[in-house]
């Protein structure tokens, strides 16, 4: 009898384990998508440093903001579409408005497609 409840606790935990029940690491839910915001950040970053005027800061400081916001969610396992929108207006704001280096705009542009690309493959 002893075998026959240890045979069905183990039968059930891994089908548990196969159907996604039980706890879960929601950071790796998303990592690919967090590896990207993580390398924006740093984009927008170095991007920053060269920047003059109120506004233009204040556009740096609004998507580096979104983009921790939508971090924080997706560590808890939650995407927030409009968090990720918001982020992503965010960056193209400037692109738009501010006056950016190639390099730093190059890096800005394509972490925009990857942020994308990323949302895409879930």
């Amino acid at each position: 009898m002893a075998f026959f409840r240890k045979y069905t606790l183990t039968l059930f935990l891994c089908s548990a384990a196969a159907f996604g029940f039980g706890p879960r690491d929601h950071s790796r839910d998303w990592g690919d998508l967090r590896d990207v915001i993580d390398r924006t950040q740093s984009d927008l970053q170095r991007a920053s440093g060269l920047e003059h005027g109120d506004k233009q800061r204040a556009r740096f400081q609004h998507a580096q903001d979104d983009l921790s916001k939508l971090d924080r969610r997706l560590v808890k396992g939650k995407f927030d579409k409009e968090a990720f929108d918001h982020s992503l207006g965010a960056i193209k704001a400037i692109l738009d408005h501010n006056t950016l280096q190639g390099s730093g705009r190059d890096a800005l542009m394509q972490d925009v497609a990857d942020l994308r690309g990323a949302r895409e493959r879930r």
